[in-house]
């Protein structure tokens, strides 16, 4: 028998066994086998209990039983339930394909849960956290945390991780004949650039370097499966894997397409790894957002495994929390939402369904404006006011009321969706406050960064129709608080003299003349203590600039603005650059103009700034007039919400998909792609677009559509103070009719509407 200590690297369930990995402090990895058989619960009658019992025994699904006594999540009363003991994890996956015709007679619980997770909760681990193990060979006995780390401290130590990072060494997938282009490793500080995708120098390499992770753009849609089918082919096996016994592959070439918000999404299909990490970058939302640090500061508080917590939502962090702590208090999990919404009348609805508060903003350019806003608002209400699935509408308690709906709160009984909010609550506050003084800043705000979209997420999965623990009344009863505090916020500014700008859900831009800081402190302040939720100041302008809506100039539209902070900071929203759509040349044109605007200190200074930012327009659009902008840096990228051939109207995003399927190069719902507008050369439809990735060197681009997107990135600065795109487009055709620059003494055009 051995006593090690160590760090839960990765763990996945094989035949009867969970394996983990444990990384010893020396670095090296230990492989061990922890026999498990999950547990899920069954209420009904007894008889019809001990009929299920004997089906399962029968059919070799389980391999013990007892009675006990665990809570309802709604009820909160302890009701006696049949546990029962699966044979082995495999058979515990397939439960939902069996239980389904017993459901008439019976409820069940805890039967759909994932296992690593499930195993995570009962053990009380987490990924990357200390852990204690006595085992003998590869049979593991014992294994608990350590007792003075917590996945709520930075305390404990982290494990060194050998990183391998796999790319192309261009922007493009793949050329015309479906090969990779050269692949680009890095590991360890070597960089080695594979022209020709060689197995047996790749299988060397990572032998050579046995890295921890490995890092890839589009491995998941792309590289892996290659490299499978590759291995396949050839008949040569890369030590992708570190277990020994591990499960064959199947070769996945397509994920799965999803609506959310209004928007198809596609996720790729999934490629990890036994015993060592694969992250695709971009098929992880949360690296995208918070990079590997974030994933795993997700993954350690919510008992979610490293890859898996890579490649799944925040909203799936959150949930796992809660089944978390459901399960360490002997709350029965549900296996399907057991309650349906309330019957609302007409009225209700009116009342009810309202969302947050907008008071749409006044358009123009203004000075001494403050921004201030809700720290974490939807969250910090939830806990605050006890806003829990079961906890509203409660039918014991009368005295606790939302605003306008008069929903009842629970005040007997804290919820279990304010349990796990508080001290996420409280670790993010902490981590911002350590990112602004700590020299690991950069680390801590990646971390933060992704608890603030687990917070975001966890609000709208209590009105998502197939969560577990969901109620769109509570959904309704927070927005409704939110409606009433953000109305407090506006009379107790107004009351100190701010007038409002405009106002959005949790935030607030007041103006004031000669406004101080410690003035607008002190307003917080005071907002906070009426409130109970913490108010923050944003910044304060020198300036700040609302947008109309880009179909009639005189409709302010609630998010896009941009203003200059006394600090000396652009902030920006809904602007051409902060486009995903937007062609770099366009975004950067736009990003030099706001360098300019960045130094002007009022509205007089913005307006001298007019002439250097049409010089800018100027030098832009005679780039493109010259051909001297790369192919690249006009790519136009797009999401296909169908299949390419299901497209009735032939727009440039239809016909781009389109020919990347006659190029042999599939592309599903809810990707992206990425094209150039030709230059007009014939009338042939197909070719007013081509693809990126297919681009040749006699492929023109069309000037006039370009310059017309430039013309709008510039009218969207300019607006505010006045001009239009009319009066500019006149100036940028007479420029370039004289064919040359335009000196920042020159004139620019006529506003054709006054400044605010």
């Amino acid at each position: 028998m051995m006593e090690l200590e160590g760090f839960l690297f990765d763990l996945y369930c094989l035949d009867s066994s969970m394996i983990l990995w444990i990384k010893e402090k020396g670095g090296s990895l230990r492989r061990v086998e922890d026999p498990f058989r999950p547990r899920f619960y069954a209420k009904g009658k007894r008889e019809d209990l001990l009929t299920l019992w004997d089906f399962l025994e029968r059919g070799r699904w389980a391999t013990g039983h007892r009675w006990t006594r665990k809570r309802e999540f709604w009820t909160g009363d302890e009701v006696e339930v049949l546990e029962i003991e699966v044979a082995d994890g495999h058979r515990y996956t397939q439960l939902v394909k069996i239980l389904g015709p017993w459901e008439e007679g019976i409820r069940f619980y805890d039967c759909d849960i994932p296992l690593a997770q499930l195993y995570l909760y009962e053990k009380g681990l987490f990924p990357t956290g200390r852990c204690f193990i006595e085992c003998e060979g590869t049979r593991l006995f014992e294994i608990h945390s350590d007792p003075a780390e917590s996945v709520w401290s930075d305390v404990g130590e982290t494990p060194d991780l050998r990183i391998m990072e796999l790319r192309l060494d261009d922007r493009r997938t793949f050329s015309h004949r479906g090969r990779p282009r050269s692949l680009l490793i890095e590991c360890e500080g070597y960089e080695i650039e594979m022209e020709e995708m060689d197995l047996k120098e790749m299988e060397r390499l990572l032998r050579s370097f046995d890295p921890d992770v490995i890092l890839t753009e589009d491995g998941d849609p792309c590289l892996m499966p290659f490299f499978f089918a590759m291995e396949r082919k050839s008949k040569i096996a890369l030590p992708w894997d570190r277990e020994p016994h591990g499960p064959k592959r199947s070769l996945r070439t397509q994920g799965r397409s999803y609506w959310s918000y209004g928007r198809t999404y596609y996720q790729a299909a999934a490629y990890p790894l036994f015993g060592r990490w694969h992250i695709d970058r971009r098929n992880s939302f949360l690296f995208k957002e918070s990079a590997l640090e974030g994933i795993l500061e997700l993954a350690r508080l919510a008992q979610i495994p490293v890859q898996r917590m890579a490649r799944t939502s925040p909203g799936t962090a959150i949930t796992s929390m809660q089944l978390a702590r459901a399960f360490h208090e002997g709350i029965l999990i549900p296996w399907r939402k057991g309650e349906p919404e309330r019957f609302k009348t007409a009225w209700d609805l009116l009342v009810a369904d309202k969302g947050g508060l907008v008071f749409q903003p006044k358009l123009g350019l203004f000075e001494h404006v403050a921004e201030i806003d809700f720290a974490s608002m939807y969250p910090a209400m939830m806990a605050l006011h006890n806003l829990s699935p079961e906890t509203v509408l409660c039918g014991c308690c009368e005295k606790q009321k939302v605003p306008e709906v008069g929903y009842t709160i629970c005040e007997k009984r804290e919820g279990l969706v304010p349990k796990v909010l508080r001290p996420l609550l409280k670790r993010r506050a902490w981590l911002k406050s350590m990112a602004k003084r700590s020299e690991k800043g950069e680390i801590y705000h990646r971390k933060q960064t992704a608890l603030k979209w687990m917070l975001v997420t966890c609000f709208g999965y209590l009105g998502y129709r197939n969560a577990r623990f969901g109620r769109i009344e509570a959904h309704e009863a927070v927005t409704a608080f939110g409606r009433e505090k953000l109305l407090q916020a506006k009379e107790i500014c107004e009351e100190a003299g701010f007038e409002l700008l405009h106002a959005l859900t949790d935030s607030l831009w007041i103006r004031k003349e000669g406004t101080t800081e410690e003035e607008v402190l002190t307003l917080c302040e005071k907002i906070s203590e009426a409130t109970g939720v913490v108010m923050n100041l944003e910044g304060l302008y020198r300036w700040v600039a609302f947008l109309p809506s880009k179909g009639n100039v005189e409709s302010p539209v609630a998010n896009r603005y941009f203003g200059l902070f006394r600090d000396g900071k652009i902030k920006a929203r809904g602007l051409s650059f902060r486009r995903s759509d937007t062609p770099l040349l366009v975004g950067e044109a736009q990003l030099r103009m706001l360098d300019l605007l960045a130094k002007a200190e009022g509205k007089e200074a913005f307006s001298s700034k007019i002439p250097e930012i049409l010089e800018l327009l100027l030098e832009h659009s005679l780039l493109l007039q010259e051909g001297r902008v790369k192919p690249e840096d006009l790519a136009i990228t797009k999401r296909i919400s169908q299949v390419p051939n299901a497209y009735k109207v032939d727009s440039p995003t239809a016909l781009a998909a389109q020919q990347m399927e006659d190029f042999g190069v599939s592309v599903h719902p809810g990707e992206k792609v990425r094209y150039i507008i030709r230059a007009p050369q014939s009338r042939v439809k197909e070719e007013r677009v081509r693809p990126f990735p297919f681009v040749g060197p006699g492929d023109t681009y069309d000037v006039k559509t370009y310059q017309k997107l430039l013309l709008k990135a510039t009218e969207e600065l300019l607006i505010p103070v006045g001009y239009d795109q009319k009066p500019i487009e006149t100036f940028l055709k007479r420029a370039l009719g004289e064919g040359g620059g335009v000196s920042s003494s020159r004139r620019g055009p006529t506003p054709r509407r006054p400044s605010s």
